[in-house]
């Protein structure tokens, strides 16, 4: 401030210092959103995979416990899963399920001693994939291979 207690002429910001300011973020946004949409495609997948592996233990376990068999499958449009006849879970947006298995539709049976017709499911999001194995007769479930 001046002796009188005008404002110095520089004291403000220009206009074009503003707009300077407001493209250097816009181009950071441009560069990071990408990236940042990747990651989240990562992020989808991986909880997914989890998810449906820990699903796929728990109908092996299903049918240990009741001694009967148990069918894992996969809805029709890929976006559900779940024990036949049980409730079905949905994936997150951006994530597709695809499954190959001995039973019809692509469906993977566990059986009352531990054993499984095998298969595998595959979970997508973005351009990437990760397959969840089951071995035939073991019935063991794996996490592994990209596709």
């Amino acid at each position: 401030m001046s002796a009188t207690g005008d404002l110095a002429p520089d004291a403000g910001t220009t206009l074009i210092e503003a707009l300077v300011v407001v493209a250097i973020i816009g181009l950071m946004a441009a560069v990071g959103f990408p990236q940042l949409h990747q990651a989240l495609d990562t992020l989808a997948r991986r909880q997914t995979v989890a998810i449906v592996a820990a699903r796929l233990r728990e109908a092996r376990a299903d049918a240990l416990r009741e001694d009967a068999a148990v069918v894992f499958a996969l809805t029709p449009d890929g976006r559900g899963y779940g024990e036949t006849g049980g409730a079905v879970a949905r994936t997150p947006p951006g994530v597709l399920l695809a499954s190959r298995g001995d039973v019809p539709g692509g469906g993977i049976a566990f059986y009352g001693d531990g054993s499984s017709s095998g298969g595998v499911v595959w979970v997508r999001a973005g351009r990437r994939s990760l397959a969840i194995n089951v071995t035939p007769g073991a019935g063991v479930i794996a996490v592994g291979g990209a596709g």
